[in-house]
Formats: structure tokens, sequence, C-alpha cells
């Protein structure tokens, strides 16, 4: 049996960090008053954890499914649409219900709702990576040809060229949201580029095939988060950096607001993608050496990491609702408000777990 990564499994603990803050620093996003620190922390130096989680995934299948091995097909689908497939729908079912309840409108339980919600992801707003995952996992004898030729002509070209056409796409389709006439006038052409960003994987390949050059090529990665520490610090704080100048220069200069900024800082543009990279390696390196703080909390919060995930907007939601009702949400600060989030989901994943174990 292959031997987990501790360095990536706590890493996910650290991408969770990132996605709870993303979606409670939202509401911070559309409130005018908010604090700019307060966006710039949950909304573009936390963009970095939904690419890292493809990055992971990237990892573990060419880890786990080498090129050098046959790959069974069907039985790799299978196992894939177990763990990952049967919990989306699961979720996405659970969601839908609960919003049709909660804003009593059945007509979110329409068969074509459904379905539609079940392809595109749009079940609750964050669902949308398991789709995008999904479709990784299905074309998957695609990426594995693609790293045979990528090693074919040569990794130190192959990743460039990647990473410029990752970057050209993202160009491409920030600016294609004026449509033909014989796509406007196809719902179903219509809807598959309105909501392209919710399946289509090509959007975090670069990201999702470093992972795999990692997995298969990880003794040379090790040696760089171990003897590089001084050059992977300095990169990610320039980076960091970078962003943060942006941020505030959009906002300040020119006057932008919150949420154009986040758009145009986000982790698939070039500042975005550079950071998530830095953010990647930085993170890698930090787990590496073990010298960070609540070591045992950070490994039971990426054991519980995908629970936390498919939860974490219900609280979010329902906290929302009961401070607006007493106390008022603009009185809780907003670093309370995600502690809170974070530990309800935990507590709630670790419950589930428990549960499942005693019944295992």
């Amino acid at each position: 049996m292959k031997q987990r990564n501790l360095v990536f499994d706590n890493l996910r603990g650290i991408c969770m960090l990132g996605v709870i803050a993303i979606h409670v620093g939202s509401m911070a996003v559309s409130d005018a008053v908010a604090s700019p620190f307060l966006v710039l922390i949950t909304n573009i130096l936390s963009r970095y954890s939904v690419p890292a989680f493809f990055f992971i995934s990237g990892y573990g299948l060419f880890y786990s499914k080498p090129l050098e091995q046959p790959l069974r097909y069907g039985s790799f689908v299978k196992k894939r649409m177990k763990s990952i497939g049967r919990p989306y729908l699961l979720a996405s079912l659970l969601y839908l219900c609960y919003y049709a309840f909660l804003n009593r409108d059945m007509s979110v339980l329409d068969p074509s709702n459904i379905l539609f919600s079940l392809f595109f992801g749009t079940a609750q707003y964050h669902i949308y990576f398991l789709v995008i995952l999904i479709w990784f996992y299905l074309l998957f004898p695609l990426w594995r040809s693609l790293m045979r030729g990528m090693e074919k002509i040569g990794l130190k070209l192959a990743l460039p060229v990647l990473f410029a056409a990752q970057v050209l796409l993202f160009e491409g389709n920030f600016r294609f949201w004026v449509y033909p006439d014989w796509i406007a006038s196809s719902p179903a052409l219509l809807n598959l580029c309105n909501y392209r960003l919710n399946y289509f994987p090509f959007f975090y390949l670069f990201i999702f095939m470093l992972g795999g050059v990692i997995a298969r090529h990880y003794d040379k990665f090790q040696q760089l988060i171990t003897q590089q520490k001084a050059l992977l610090t300095a990169f990610f704080t320039a980076s960091a950096g970078f962003n943060t100048w942006l941020f505030y220069r959009w906002t300040f200069k020119w006057q932008m607001p919150y949420e154009s900024t986040v758009n145009y800082l986000q982790q698939l543009s070039l500042p975005g993608l550079v950071y998530t990279i830095a953010s990647v390696l930085f993170f890698s390196m930090v787990i590496q050496s073990g010298h960070y703080p609540l070591k045992k909390a950070l490994k039971g919060m990426s054991n519980r990491s995908f629970i936390i995930y498919l939860i974490h907007p219900v609280f979010i939601d329902q906290l929302e609702y009961v401070l607006n009702r007493t106390v008022g949400m603009q009185h809780v600060p907003m670093e309370a408000f995600y502690l809170a989030v974070l530990l309800l989901s935990w507590g709630c994943a670790e419950i589930w777990h428990r549960f499942r174990a005693s019944k295992s």
C-alpha cells in the first residue's frame, strides 16, 4: 500500500482555513464600509486554497496511479465516484432541499433544476469544486498522456508552456462574456458558456499537473523545500506583497470597488496563479520543517477537511441569520465569526466521524 504524504495531508487543513476565509469574507466584499485589510486577507491572500486542493489531487492521482502501471479505468472511476461522486450527489440534494424549505420554494426541487444543479455544481456556491474534480477523474487518461508528452519534451520546457497556456486561457475567458448569436440563441450552449468556470477543468490544469510532476519527482521537491527555505520564503513574501500592493493601488488610487479588485486578482489571474504556487511551496516547506504551532490541531482538522468543506456554508448561513436577529451582524468581529464557523463545522465533522466509526 502506498504511504500517505504527511506534508500534503496537513496542507489540506491550511487550504480549508483559506476556503472558509473566502466564504466568510464574501460578506466583507459586499460591505462598503468593510476594512480593506479584512478584504485583503479573506479575498486576496486566501485565494491559494481552491487551486491548492487541485494540486493535492494531482499529486495523489499520479502518486497512486503512476504511468509505469496500467490504468484500469473502470475500477478507477468506480472507486473515485464512490469517494467523491456519491458525497457530491448527496450534498447537492441536501442543499437543494435545505434552500427549498428555507425559502419555501419547492420549484428548487423540480427535476430539471436538480439536473442543472448537479451538472454545473450550483446547489451551493462552493460545491462546483467537486464537479471540476470529477472531470479531472473522468479525464485522467488524457492527463496521463499529457504527462508522458511533457516528460518526452522535457519538464523544463513543458511546465512554462503549460503555465503560459493557463494564463492565456484565463485572459481569453475574462473577455469572453458577450456571445455570438448562435450561442446566445441556444439555452444549452448559453449555460455551458456562462457556467464554464464551474465544470471546465482546464482552468486548473497547470496546478493539477504540477502536483502530478511533484508526485513523479518528489525527491527533488523534498530537496527544494528542505534546502531552499530562504528562497521559498522570499518568493512567498514577494508574491504576497505584490498582490497586496495591487489591491491597495487599485482600491485607493483607482477607486475600484472591492468586488472588481477581487475578480481581477482571483486565483486564476497571473498574480493569483503565481501566489498559489508560492503558497504551496511555502506552506509545504513550513509543514516539512515541523516548526509551526498547533500541530495536533492542524492534523485533526486536515483529517476532517472534506466534511468541514461540505457543511461549513450551513453554519455561515445560520450564524448570520441568528446574529442579525439578535445583536446585529455589524457588531460581531469578523474574526470571531470566522472562528465560530470553523469550530462548529469541525465539531460536527468529528461527531459524524465518530458516529460512522461506531457503526463500522
